[in-house]
């Protein structure tokens, strides 16, 4: 798979550096300024003078350290877009509704639950009709739905794009919260605002939002 017109390379302003520069300039000018029109009969006290002189290494040395903090951002954000290339054509796991049925066979789904239960699955596609409803237990934490494809007739469904609602209950009947995940593979990737979006089922993700690679 070709992903084209992808750049590592992060953007950085320099508006920061300029007003440290600036800044640092501003205050040379005003030292040499006071140096040279001083009172030679009241020079300027040895302290005061000490004291300016630790400002003004203290700010070069903050400007140095913003510098060295600049440089580490770029080559870190440059070496994580360098790495997110990788994902590119694996399978992911991501938060959403959607199976795909090709050649008879659903997509994988998975639930997040945060406690174990029994599982009310419906099936629709995508008039919204639905196909098929099926119970299963699921655990505390992650499980998979086990859709076999299948339709409320038997038949298998055709192929195409379905989505899945899922309600889940405890022993007791109460609801339990969960999350539906899908698996999609890692079509591309883009760059925005050098953050990476992954393209998977139709739709941009952030990296972040990711659950799992490689399942």
């Amino acid at each position: 798979m070709i992903v084209n017109s992808v750049s590592t390379t992060p953007t950085t302003s320099t508006a920061g550096t300029g007003s440290a520069e600036e800044l640092k300039n501003e205050f040379l000018k005003l030292l040499i300024t006071q140096i040279k029109n001083q009172d030679p009969l009241k020079p300027l006290d040895n302290a005061e003078f000490t004291s300016q002189l630790a400002q003004l290494s203290t700010l070069e040395q903050l400007q140095a350290m913003n510098d060295s903090m600049t440089q580490d951002l770029v080559y870190t954000q440059s070496l994580n877009n360098t790495m997110m290339l990788g994902l590119v054509g694996r399978t992911a796991v991501v938060e959403g509704d959607q199976v795909a049925v090709t050649g008879g066979e659903p997509s994988s789904s998975h639930l997040q639950s945060e406690a174990a239960g029994v599982a009310t699955v419906t099936v629709r596609d995508e008039s919204g009709a639905v196909v098929r409803t099926f119970t299963q237990t699921v655990a505390a934490g992650w499980s998979e739905l086990t859709w076999d494809g299948l339709g409320t007739n038997g038949q298998a469904a055709p192929d195409g794009e379905y989505t899945l609602s899922v309600e889940v209950a405890d022993s007791e009947g109460a609801e339990v919260e969960s999350v539906v995940y899908m698996s999609g593979l890692v079509e591309s990737i883009r760059f925005e605002n050098n953050l990476a979006l992954l393209h998977i089922a139709g739709r941009d993700y952030f990296a972040s939002e990711i659950a799992r690679v490689g399942i």
